[in-house]
């Protein structure tokens, strides 16, 4: 399953923006249900000054799993040790984006948080935001509007700094020469294919598995200049 999604990542990168997504929504309703404080002999992760709690883990861990029964309900299942690590991974990279994005000066509003709270199709009713159905949402996942809000922001801060990151790539002359290439070798289409002319969605696909190339090595290199232990005696 990991081997699938970081060959998705490359070749189609909307399925791995898809997974992603998915799997950012478990963390987000994960996220409110520990403190903010943990015993040290409890702690499961450390990023640099930062510590994940066994209990935040563990959490996580459960609503992964639930995740992966849904996707995969015909049986085939993902082995635990692979879960596991995932959902370490998960939270490891969380914890470093959410550093980077304090170095680069990141901030989310108050507005930018309710704007993007509201336009959440699960907290809507008929295409409107409906302040009951997200108080009860919430509720069932033992959330309060706080805890959801704070969670909420700190997904927002890291979007924002992974996308100041997209942003700072573009297609070279010659990956462009090369889709065009690919392009005017392959035989025309008989019926014309939707989305705008082939160059322009060539030049889009170029662009978007780039930018998914560097996310991942900016990553790597947060990881490389960072100190992370993981007690693995407590997974």
């Amino acid at each position: 399953m990991l081997k699938i999604i970081r060959e998705s990542a490359i070749e189609r990168p909307w399925f791995y923006r898809t997974v992603m997504g998915l799997i950012a929504v478990v963390f987000i309703l994960t996220m409110g249900w520990w403190g903010f404080e943990e015993n040290k002999e409890d702690v499961i992760v450390s990023v640099g000054d930062e510590r994940v709690a066994r209990e935040e883990y563990l959490r996580l861990l459960e609503n992964m799993t639930r995740f992966y029964k849904e996707m995969m309900p015909g049986g085939d299942k993902m082995p635990e040790d692979q879960l596991k690590q995932m959902v370490v991974d998960q939270l490891i990279d969380s914890r470093l984006w959410t550093q980077a994005a304090r170095e680069m000066g990141v901030i989310v509003t108050a507005n930018e948080v309710r704007e993007s709270i509201m336009k959440i199709p699960a907290f809507q009713h008929n295409g409107t935001f409906d302040p009951e159905q997200y108080k009860r949402l919430l509720a069932q996942n033992r959330l309060t509007p706080e805890l959801f809000e704070t969670s909420h922001r700190g997904d927002l801060l890291r979007e924002k700094a992974r996308m100041l990151v997209r942003e700072s790539v573009a297609p070279t002359t010659d990956e462009l020469s090369e889709v065009q290439a690919l392009l005017a070798a392959q035989p025309t289409p008989s019926v014309p294919m939707q989305g705008g002319p082939s160059s322009d969605r060539a030049a889009q696909a170029v662009l978007a598995q780039k930018q998914q190339r560097t996310l991942m090595a900016y990553l790597e290199a947060l990881k490389a200049r960072s100190k992370i232990i993981v007690r693995r005696e407590l997974m």
